[in-house]
């Protein structure tokens, strides 16, 4: 055979492979679930982001989720593990800036956490269980898994504790490899990716890996029912694309005005995540 043959039939096989590859990476990787009817009864709901922290109650406080309760919005909050291998609802990894105190949340147990001060006030840290208990399926919770990279065994346990619990809920998380990890073990729980702009913050401008979930192209890991994403960012063209083409959910974080929520439904996103103000 001809040596150039040779060479044409190999370059026409690279350059084929090379559009399966792009074909995948642009098109495939992005893909969600196809469960929007299931995803319809918390497509307009409005989250309280961390509960409703106002009046006296700080963020992730049993008042404030009962605040959001009271007032019938559906509560996101977030859930991480104590020493004591506990679920706990938290949002830093570290006590500073909520409770005025060195050291990681991981590096307590459930009842030293409990007896910390939230914000200056009487209340401590609350277990997840404790909010599953004070909800009890009054309203729709959104909870958002974090874990650091000393935090591996979030989501196992957030399984245990779901156990039973026969409230509406659904599950959220910047780390896809988390709600992979749900997915496996509970397949008909409703997963959702959180995602930003990273590109447009200095620690993350130029890794690969941040700009691969800020275009939502890490989605195979678990194929989302629904996207949580910041306000900011419909312009992603990712985001567009599975709105437009797929109809998949789309919450706004974090909105907190008014006028922020109409900019956010305006700009194709269903229902916001809030705090600051109180949704009309």
């Amino acid at each position: 055979m001809d040596i150039w043959l040779i060479i044409l039939i190999i370059a026409l096989s690279l350059l084929a492979l090379a559009g399966i590859f792009l074909f995948l990476f642009l098109f495939v990787a992005i893909l969600p679930g196809r469960r929007n009817g299931e995803m319809e009864r918390y497509r307009f709901v409005r989250f309280a982001h961390r509960g409703l922290h106002r009046d006296g109650s700080q963020e992730n406080s049993l008042s404030a989720f009962a605040k959001a309760k009271e007032s019938g919005f559906g509560i996101e909050l977030d859930v991480r593990l104590s020493k004591d291998g506990e679920l706990v609802v938290f949002h830093d990894p570290t006590l500073a800036r909520m409770c005025g105190i060195e050291g990681k949340v991981i590096d307590y147990t459930t009842e030293e956490l409990a007896n910390m001060s939230l914000g200056g006030t009487e209340e401590g840290i609350p277990t997840f269980r404790q909010v599953l208990e004070l909800i009890d399926g009054a309203v729709p919770l959104l909870i958002e898994i974090k874990m650091d990279t000393d935090e591996s065994g979030v989501a196992e346990r957030l399984l245990v504790e779901l156990e039973g619990y026969h409230g509406d809920f659904i599950v959220e998380s910047f780390n896809p490899l988390a709600l992979r990890t749900v997915r496996r073990a509970r397949p008909e729980i409703l997963l959702g990716i959180l995602s930003c702009d990273y590109m447009a913050t200095a620690k993350y401008r130029g890794k690969l890996l941040y700009k691969l979930l800020q275009d939502l192209r890490m989605n195979f890991l678990f194929r989302p029912d629904f996207i949580a994403y910041d306000k900011t960012g419909y312009r992603n063209g990712s985001l567009r694309y599975l709105r437009r083409t797929f109809g998949t959910p789309l919450f706004a974080w974090t909105v907190r005005s008014a006028e922020e929520e109409r900019d956010a439904i305006r700009n194709g996103f269903d229902s916001v995540i809030f705090e600051d103000y109180i949704p009309q």
